[in-house]
């Protein structure tokens, strides 16, 4: 019986300490980063540096910095910055954006964004690492 219960107990914190190792989003905190937009079909291309991030779509002019908070290892906001806004009153209509990575493989992640002006948005986007050429 004390076997039983010392195995069970071994197999248990095995298990736990398993689980409890926490997700390395380290990786993608900065960098350069591409992801297609389910809606428009048309690639962005993510550019993070510190405590901020750029974004640019394909095809188009306008480029958008946000300001970038981590809140905890992989869960991060974004607000536009007060040039962005100003350029274009737009990007204020949706607020704040919180963005969750879930999960972080060899040259990508997988990230979940809410919209804090739209509660029903939800959004999951493979994001992909782009080399940088030296």
């Amino acid at each position: 019986m004390k076997k039983n219960t010392l195995l069970l107990i071994v197999t248990l914190l095995v298990t736990a300490f398993g689980y409890s190792q926490g997700l390395d989003c380290s990786r993608v905190k900065e960098g350069t980063f591409k992801f297609t937009d389910p809606t428009s079909k048309k690639t962005c291309t993510i550019k993070r540096t510190g405590n901020i991030q750029t974004e640019k779509m394909e095809d188009a002019e306008e480029v958008y910095d946000f300001d970038l908070v981590w809140i905890d290892d992989c869960t991060y906001t974004l607000s536009p910055t007060a040039a962005t806004a100003a350029r274009n009153k737009e990007v204020l209509k949706a607020g704040t954006m919180t963005v969750k990575i879930t999960k972080v493989k060899e040259g990508s992640y997988i990230q979940h964004v809410k919209v804090a002006n739209n509660p029903k948005f939800r959004r999951i986007d493979e994001v992909f690492l782009v080399s940088e050429s030296k």
